[in-house]
Formats: C-alpha cells, sequence, structure tokens
C-alpha cells in the first residue's frame, strides 16, 4: 500500500527533481555523496503475529533493487520491468527519485 500523499509529494518534487534511482551512481561512486541503500518492508510478507518471512525486506540502491534474503535482484534500470526466466519480457516505465522515496517512507 502507498499512500496517496506518497503520490502528490512525489509529482509536487518531480517539477523540481526529475532524477532516477540510477542516475545517483556517478555522485556516489565519485563520493560527491555517501551511497544511498534504501529499505522498505513488505508487509504482505508478514505473518498475522508479525513474524517475519524470507523476502520480507526490499532494497533498492542506485545499481539494483530487490530482496536479500531471496537472492533476487534486478538492475535499477530495469525495475519495474517484467522477466521471465531472467530474461527481460516487458521493459518497466522509469520511476523518479522522488516518487521511489515517497513510496519507501
Amino acid at each position: 500500500y502507498v499512500p496517496p500523499e506518497a503520490h502528490t509529494y512525489s509529482l509536487v518534487i518531480f517539477q523540481f527533481d526529475e532524477n532516477e534511482l540510477a542516475d545517483h551512481k556517478e555522485a556516489s561512486e565519485t563520493g560527491i555523496n555517501p551511497y544511498p541503500i534504501y529499505a522498505a518492508v513488505d508487509k504482505d510478507k508478514l505473518s498475522e503475529k508479525g513474524r517475519n518471512f524470507p523476502g520480507t525486506w526490499f532494497e533498492f540502491t542506485p545499481h539494483e533493487a530487490g530482496y536479500t534474503a531471496l537472492g533476487a535482484f534486478v538492475s535499477t534500470k530495469n525495475f519495474g520491468s517484467e522477466f521471465e526466466e531472467g530474461k527481460l519480457k516487458k521493459e518497466g516505465k522509469k520511476k523518479a527519485i522522488c516518487y521511489m522515496q515517497g513510496e519507501l517512507s
């Protein structure tokens, strides 16, 4: 679930910052900015008693996005795309960094 205000904030901020997560690679690799690692809990992976199952934590970096516990990651440039048997089936629409940050907050 992404609260509606996250979408609103991302649309407002998008006017100022159209960068994608992958755009943060150069700034973090050169040491201009610290390396960003975003993490979120996938609420669908929690039990009713609040116990974690594999794949509870989802991570984003400028290089990849995925589940550490499952060892399932894709390149950030392909995040949101569809894959079949490990091959790119349909390229997904890229999302601005402000949208991603709103989705993770």
